[in-house]
């Protein structure tokens, strides 16, 4: 007994003299950790966008107030002045900004709003393409109502009772704007649901750690198995008794996704991600699962470039077929068969 945990010392000592081993298992939990603790980038400044009024038109102030106060990707807010909306954006303070020319509403009524509006841009006109429909949709918004009143005005039949109709017009366009009925669709990506339909979880953006570490213990164990296929070629295991050479296959598949696997949970962990118990005791059934699934390739490959050759091809079929960054499935039905000859798709699911 003392000579088979002597031997298995020496396998897991061998392993981390690969210096390429030792760094990526060093590297996860150093880089998750210095991510973490960076505000710089954890927290992205939002993109400015200046706006000025040259007077105090009903149109340009509602405007303003739809854009300073909305929920956008950018925001918005009122410059001082032409001047200092030019220095913000010349300083990189601002991205760019618009100034609003004097009777907004009057010269939208006549019809004659050529150059009333100013766009002001340092270089690139990237962000305007974006924030030109956000701020006409926030005009027209506010506009609106004015066109519609214009008709009643038009309108022989609301003569007589011309306010009333006014009041009411703009009611029922505050109320079509602000309900329910007003069509709008809201992208999210959702990642689980219950039964009763509740609790979807909103991961838009959120970096795939946990998808990228459970299809790197994969790729480690499949490399264990090039590991034992280099130490037999070289020699290794001429003096030893059969039994060791046999149970040396998937040994060296198990060291090599323990190390990435505790690696991969210390990363979790700095990086807030790790669910406790639960986390460790779905870890270790996976590593079994990788070793024997390593073991069992190994099987019919018998040579240590067969399996190099393999693993890349893995790689790429987990990257693409498991939902790391899309869920390839929604646009290839077929590929969930596939798909299901994986084991890091059990994990992820």
């Amino acid at each position: 007994m003392k000579r088979l945990l002597y031997w298995l010392y020496l396998l897991v000592k061998r392993q981390l003299k690969n210096p390429v081993i030792v760094v990526v298992l060093i590297a996860m939990p150093v880089a998750a950790l210095i991510i973490t603790n960076t505000a710089s980038l954890k927290e992205k400044e939002p993109v400015r966008v200046g706006i000025v009024l040259e007077d105090d038109d009903k149109i340009g102030i509602m405007t303003r107030d739809y854009l300073v106060n909305g929920d956008y990707s950018v925001q918005f807010y009122e410059a001082e002045s032409q001047e200092k909306l030019e220095q913000d954006i010349m300083n990189k303070y601002t991205e760019c900004g618009y100034v609003v020319g004097t009777g907004l509403k009057d010269k939208l009524d006549s019809g004659s709003y050529r150059d009333i509006i100013e766009l002001i841009i340092c270089r690139s006109d990237f962000v305007s393409s974006m924030t030109d429909e956000i701020f006409f949709s926030a005009m027209f918004k506010a506009y609106s109502p004015e066109v519609a009143v214009n008709y009643v005005d038009s309108v022989d039949i609301f003569k007589k009772h011309s306010e009333k109709a006014e009041e009411e017009i703009r009611k029922g366009y505050e109320e079509y704007i602000s309900g329910d009925d007003t069509f709008r669709i809201d992208f999210k990506v959702l990642d689980g649901v219950q039964d009763n339909g509740t609790q979807l979880e909103d991961k838009t953006g959120e970096f795939p750690l946990r998808a990228l570490l459970i299809i790197l213990i994969y790729i480690g164990g499949l490399f264990g198995i090039v590991e034992y296929y280099l130490d037999k070629n070289s020699g290794t295991f001429i003096t030893l008794p059969r039994m060791y050479r046999v149970a040396g296959k998937p040994l060296y598949a198990f060291i090599s996704c323990v190390l990435f696997a505790v690696s991969a949970m210390l990363t979790l962990a700095v990086a807030g991600q790790l669910k406790g118990v639960a986390d460790i005791l779905h870890m270790a059934v996976y590593v079994i699962a990788v070793t024997l699934f390593a073991w069992l390739v190994a099987i019919p490959v018998r040579r240590a470039n067969a399996m190099i050759s393999i693993i890349p091809v893995l790689l790429i079929a987990c990257l693409i077929l498991c939902p790391v960054f899309i869920n390839i499935t929604a646009y290839v039905p077929f590929a969930k068969y596939i798909r299901a000859l994986l084991l890091p798709w059990y994990m992820l699911k």
